[in-house]
């Protein structure tokens, strides 16, 4: 809240015009519009002769509960993009961090502004001789980090509702959910089944969920392996489901190339694999179990995204322009092969002028439009639909970037939040 300097030397007593004598000056609120101006009182009227004025307002108890309601109806409409500032307000006083960490305002809060935000991205760094996956935050949000471990090597693999699924490389070898904002970690071993190239996905395993808030909640994990049989490209799938604590029978096809280590794509009740060479894309059905190949548009360095309409899409970077294409659908309404051109923007006034070759993108924040671009000046977010920049990391060598995505409040990150 601004306050001029003239304004602010009045109210303390010195600078400006002072009052008359005897005059107290108070701070006056200008609504909700965040200004606030300085008034002196008005003149005192003296009491009538009974000793009651009737257009005094009586003091009740109600007064202190109606002022809680009222702050908590305030805290409740900051925006979630910016998890410090409700963080902040927490540590304004006692009332404050007791509004912010009761359950049903957080409940509330959450279900308010129910799209999870951008928080971050995860990205594969060494850090001296040890490999160990690295939250970059796009926003000011307390440091979520793995520890790393001697003699082990760490790869994250795909990101989802509030969770990272972690390969752990050497022996012994496993996968690991890793959730960023309560710390919490679930280690669960890989399928025996032979296969050289794999790529995996984590998702939340509760039914109807709308994913503001499933910290904590069961979870799988979908494993899709390659492995060569005979001359053929043999590819499969399993569920790991952690109520079980088991892997499910596998289900196969062949391919016209074994899967690539990328993150993968979740539209409605089916994840997207990229194949080898961007030439098809690998469909994994949760309900039905099964796998399909589909066709892809056949641009090296595409990554699939969802559309608008919720449908497939692919974004890649050619001649220093950026394409989103989508599947094309036939008369019947079933997705055809064939890719229509939806978006095309041109990088050149957008990004900072660098080497047009070396911009990629390198990863998409699923539910929205937000595509992620590497080049040799640093990591950039593109949001497709207003063309809007922004830089959000250092260069470097960016395989894929998993977007971390979640609605931040203080009561989940454990023991990061001390009281006023």
């Amino acid at each position: 809240m601004a306050v001029d300097d003239d304004s602010l030397g009045t109210a303390m007593g010195g600078g400006g015009d002072s009052p008359k004598d005897g005059a107290a000056t108070v701070w006056r609120s200008d609504g909700f519009t965040g200004g606030l101006r300085i008034q002196p009182n008005p003149p005192e009227i003296a009491p009538k002769s009974d000793g009651a004025n009737p257009d005094e307002p009586k003091a009740t108890s109600d007064m202190p509960a109606l002022m809680d309601e009222l702050v908590e109806e305030i805290i409740l409409r900051i925006p979630p993009d910016e998890p410090a500032h409700l963080v902040r307000a927490a540590l304004v006083c006692k009332p404050w961090h007791r509004i912010v960490s009761d359950r049903g305002f957080l409940r509330r809060y959450r279900e308010l502004h129910r799209t999870p935000r951008l928080l971050g991205y995860i990205q594969n760094l060494f850090s001296g001789k040890v490999q160990i996956p690295r939250f970059a935050p796009t926003c000011a949000v307390p440091s979520f980090s793995l520890s790393a471990q001697p003699d082990r090597e760490w790869w994250a693999l795909d990101c989802r509702h509030g969770r990272v699924l972690i390969e752990i490389c050497y022996v012994p070898t496993g996968l690991m959910v890793w959730d960023p904002i309560t710390g919490d970690q679930h280690h669960l071993s890989t399928r025996a089944d032979p296969c050289f190239s794999f790529a995996a996905a984590v998702l939340c395993a509760t039914d109807s969920c709308d994913h503001i808030d499933c910290h904590g909640d069961p979870f799988r994990v979908v494993f899709v392996g390659t492995n060569i049989v005979g001359h053929e490209y043999v590819t499969w799938a399993s569920i790991y489901s952690l109520e079980t604590g088991a892997w499910s029978a596998s289900t196969s096809i062949v391919t016209q190339y074994y899967v690539k280590d990328k993150p993968s794509l979740l539209i409605g009740n089916a994840l997207y694999f990229t194949l080898a060479h961007d030439v098809s894309i690998l469909k994994y059905d949760l309900d039905r179990h099964g796998l399909c190949e589909i066709a892809a548009p056949g641009v090296f360095g595409a990554i699939v995204v969802n559309t608008e309409n919720s449908g497939l899409g692919f974004v890649c970077v050619q001649d220093n322009i950026i394409y989103l294409l989508s599947q094309q659908a036939s008369a019947n309404g079933i997705a055809g092969p064939g890719w229509a051109e939806l978006t095309v923007i041109k990088l050149e006034t957008l990004l900072p002028k660098n080497n047009p070759f070396l911009r990629n993108v390198v990863g998409f924040a699923e539910g929205t439009d937000i595509v992620f671009i590497s080049t040799d000046v640093g990591v950039f977010t593109l949001e497709l639909k207003s063309g809007k920049v922004r830089k959000v990391g250092e260069k470097g060598g960016h395989y894929a970037i998993l977007p971390y995505m979640s609605i931040y409040t203080p009561n989940l990150a454990k023991d990061r939040l001390s009281p006023p």
